[in-house]
């Protein structure tokens, strides 16, 4: 049987796609863009990493942590913040913030 994928929530305002597919093309990403859709997949799928911009809708970054950290689902699971920085060429976010957070999933 294949080994299922590990799924990460990806909570941010900037469009880091592109990027996150080329760093963790073996995962199963689901990106959300509003607190609203990262509640409402928090409800349904079980996420083994959780990475949140800085800037995620308006700076609700941090109501989004105190959300993920209120459900006992997810006390354990890691969450990383990052910054995404806009650079000429054709990804939008510099790779060296979400490596760790690819290192932090891989481990557990």
């Amino acid at each position: 049987m294949a080994e299922k994928k590990k799924r990460i929530l990806v909570a941010s305002a900037h469009n880091a796609y592109k990027r996150l597919f080329v760093i963790l093309p073996g995962y199963d990403l689901r990106f959300v863009g509003t607190l609203a859709e990262a509640q409402s997949a928090f409800k349904t799928d079980g996420f083994s990493l959780i990475l949140i911009g800085i800037y995620f809708e308006q700076s609700k970054m941090f109501e989004l942590l105190k959300y993920v950290r209120s459900d006992i689902r997810y006390t354990e699971v890691p969450v990383a913040c990052f910054r995404a920085i806009l650079l000429p060429g054709p990804f939008d976010l510099k790779p060296f913030e979400l490596r760790r957070s690819e290192r932090v999933l891989s481990s557990t």
